[in-house]
């Protein structure tokens, strides 16, 4: 059985869709919403959020950014589908995409 700190790293199942759910609200959402008002972001800004969780955050970067676009890219597949919901008419309007991949670092 996969413990609850595990399932915040890559959410899966039904607890994962509860944590990706509970990422759109309480404590994770007032930080991000604290700092995002630290940020000047363009009214056609392109936007990428890695790791982008349960979608609110590109939701709000979208809202910031009227003629922008955003990518949402997550590698748990329970975190792409709660984007999607959440982000549903920008993503009709073709403002927003959602990926599901990950991101791979090497040293030089």
């Amino acid at each position: 059985m996969m413990s609850l700190l595990q399932n915040t790293r890559k959410p899966v199942g039904l607890g994962g869709k509860l944590i990706a759910k509970g990422m759109n609200s309480g404590t994770h959402a007032k930080l991000a919403v604290w700092g995002l008002r630290h940020l000047s972001i363009a009214p056609d800004a392109k936007i990428l959020d890695a790791g982008c969780g349960g979608g609110a955050n590109v939701k709000r970067l979208l809202e910031a950014a009227p003629k922008g676009q955003g990518t949402g890219l997550d590698y748990s597949d329970v975190s792409v589908e709660e984007t999607e919901k959440v982000n549903r008419t920008a993503i009709r309007e073709g403002r927003c995409r959602v990926v599901q991949g990950g991101c791979e670092f090497s040293s030089i």
